[in-house]
């Protein structure tokens, strides 16, 4: 059995290699990342209740004042385990679907009964499987970053999101801008990426900001943005 410490070094291993991999920052790397998130579901849920995770309940009170409708039909992109399904679940939401590139993760989630279909996919990089304005919503939260999905996926987020509709999504900000303690952790190139297809997308009229809050202690002493942006 499994003694706190070893479950403690195992975390600290955990969170090494996403470093790891963060800071590598390579275009595609997603036979690794989907091998460390099949490795880590075993505690996963555990080690971000640890690290004081803010993102779930963040992003269900965002989705919530920005719905008039607890019905809409919401992906949940990065879903992971489920941790953000369940805060979205806890809200009222009851029309949610997930996508993510770790099977074993979507297993996890899949046995929580959150999801009406999951979907075992890499995020971003190519044409999602998934129709024209399917969703009323979507979320991303904790998964935008360097080697995991790259902002190139808001050119798909505006395709699969009706008109009118919601995402709302987290960027940490040591991947925008050189942050202490985390500066090993910026990558121009994805800040530049973020901003310009961002920009993109607002200049062309496809997307608006509706908010954009800084949550600090987003995830340990990691802070984060959390953006609303409406699909036009």
């Amino acid at each position: 059995m499994a003694t706190t410490c070893d479950r403690e070094v195992q975390k600290s291993n955990y969170l090494h290699s996403v470093s790891g991999l963060i800071k590598q920052d390579k275009d595609d790397q997603s036979q690794d990342i989907a091998r460390l998130y099949d490795d880590w579901t075993t505690s996963y849920d555990e080690d971000l209740e640890k690290l004081t995770y803010k993102g779930p309940n963040q992003v269900a009170s965002i989705l919530a004042e920005c719905s008039d409708s607890k019905d809409i039909r919401v992906l949940d992109c990065g879903s992971g385990t489920g941790l953000v399904g369940e805060a979205l679940k806890d809200a009222g939401f009851t029309n949610l679907y997930a996508v993510d590139i770790s099977q074993k993760s979507l297993d996890i989630a899949e046995k929580k009964g959150i999801y009406q279909k999951l979907v075992c996919d890499q995020v971003g990089k190519e044409r999602m499987p998934f129709i024209d304005n399917e969703f009323d919503a979507l979320v991303c939260i904790g998964c935008l970053g360097p080697s995991h999905i790259s902002p190139v996926a808001f050119r798909e987020w505006v395709r699969i999101v009706k008109p009118g509709g919601v995402t709302v999504f987290s960027v940490r900000h040591c991947y925008l801008q050189v942050t202490q303690g985390e500066e090993e952790l910026h990558s121009e190139r994805f800040a530049d990426n973020f901003n310009e297809i961002l920009e993109e997308l607002r200049s062309t009229k496809k997307m608006e900001i509706l908010t954009k809050e800084n949550v600090p202690n987003f995830m340990g002493n990691s802070h984060a943005f959390v953006y609303a942006m409406k699909v036009l």
